[in-house]
């Protein structure tokens, strides 16, 4: 998949780190993954690959809040979805373009 213009661009590096939480839940909602699994995922979706240094402080942060479980699988540590992070996925499903738009307003009006 060839990746978009914006992905290119220095200011897009920010925006997707602060979406990588919500990238994470995302791809354990479908399935149960380890960290370099993601990370190559949404290399291969978006053309970038976030960062051990990005990736593993959002996890931490995610596994404190209770939206994801680790449990260790031999030399890899496998993350799940909690019911938790479930019902924080299908509010970001249900409403991805009214944040969309909202965060549009802000910028615009500053």
């Amino acid at each position: 998949m060839s990746k978009p213009d914006i992905l290119t661009k220095e200011v897009a590096k920010d925006f997707r780190r602060g979406l990588l939480k919500f990238f994470i839940l995302k791809m354990l909602d479908k399935q149960d993954m380890h960290s370099y699994a993601m990370m190559m995922r949404i290399e291969e979706v978006s053309g970038w690959k976030p960062s051990t240094g990005s990736m593993h402080p959002a996890l931490m942060k995610l596994c404190r809040k209770g939206n994801i479980t680790v449990k260790v699988a031999g030399m890899k540590k496998v993350y799940s979805i909690t019911k938790k992070g479930k019902i924080m996925i299908k509010e970001l499903d249900e409403n991805f373009d009214n944040g969309l738009n909202a965060i549009k307003l802000i910028f615009k009006n500053l």
